[in-house]
């Protein structure tokens, strides 16, 4: 199996035709066919269910498609990396969960990167991404909010992808919703309070419900919005009656954002999560984080400080 047998497969994949990927990677459709039965023989799958309609991804053959545009990333990256060494200094990249502060010590850090040239990247993703990011070397490092009870339960994938969770500090948990929800003016808010309302959260595919961003995870709610996005997140919650819980402000500007807006939201202490959510970092055992990385988590660092602030 080759990194070119494997870009075969994506072509395929996204012509959803042997005979048209053929054309496009200027070969004949029985060298590309070969050249993705080699593939499948190796792995012991079946990537591909011919159809009179062209091909589709098996079951098998979409979670290997994932892989596949991992590893081609990867080494294309390699590839810029080493042919642009004199005109790249600096190489970081972070995968988070939709956490205003890791985004927040990102653009920190963009501000004291070198102006002679950098490649960084940051990407806000699912929980189990964060693993597959982490452990494949796509990132860094990952961010992540976990309860104590998730910690237990994610333990084993921490094994086999061979991470570290590193604890960087404990914040309490917030309901957010708009001013003008009906339970805006509580100074707390239980699941009691919460179970007629719409709770949005964030999709997490086929992973299983505890590798969720959102403490409610033990308490499936009748009414769910799934989202994929934070600014979608907040348009919900600004539109609509629907809720969220998290460790994070949506802004970090409390009083513009949270006094002076009649539309805009306010963030309730959530009482049926009274122990402090566990804020960290995800690393690859064995691994020294860069210069770079270094200081992107004196950063995170920072940033989760302040939120120690109380919401008024």
């Amino acid at each position: 199996m080759t990194l070119q047998n494997l870009r075969y497969v994506v072509e395929v994949a996204n012509s959803k035709s042997f005979s048209q990927a053929a054309q496009s990677l200027f070969m004949t459709q029985s060298a590309l066919s070969a050249a993705v039965k080699d593939v499948e023989d190796e792995l012991g799958i079946l990537i591909f269910k011919r159809t009179n309609r062209g091909v589709q991804l098996t079951p098998d053959g979409e979670d290997c498609l994932k892989h596949c545009k991992e590893i081609i990333e990867r080494a294309d990256y390699l590839s810029i990396r080493y042919q642009r060494q004199d005109s790249l200094r600096a190489y970081f990249s972070v995968s988070t969960q939709h956490l205003p502060f890791a985004t927040r010590a990102f653009d920190a850090l963009l501000d004291e990167l070198p102006t002679e040239g950098y490649d960084v990247a940051i990407r806000e993703t699912e929980t189990l991404h964060i693993l597959h990011d982490v452990s494949s070397g796509r990132s860094a490092l990952g961010v992540a909010a976990l309860t104590d009870k998730q910690r237990q339960l994610i333990n084993k994938s921490l094994y086999i992808h061979d991470l570290t969770f590193r604890e960087l500090a404990r914040l309490q948990t917030y309901v957010f919703i708009r001013k003008r929800h009906p339970l805006a003016e509580k100074e707390t808010l239980t699941l009691n309070d919460l179970r007629p309302y719409p709770f949005v959260t964030y999709d997490q595919t086929q992973a299983p419900s505890y590798y969720s961003e959102e403490s409610l995870f033990f308490a499936p709610m009748a009414k769910n919005i799934h989202v994929s996005d934070r600014a979608t997140k907040m348009s919900v919650i600004r539109s609509t009656d629907a809720f969220s819980v998290g460790v994070d402000l949506p802004n970090f500007n409390q009083d513009i954002y949270f006094k002076r807006r009649s539309t805009e939201m306010v963030a309730i202490p959530f009482g049926d999560q009274p122990d402090p959510i566990a804020v960290g970092i995800l690393t690859k055992n064995g691994q020294t984080l860069s210069e770079l990385g270094q200081r992107y988590v004196d950063l995170l660092r920072e940033h989760i400080e302040k939120l120690r602030v109380p919401v008024q």
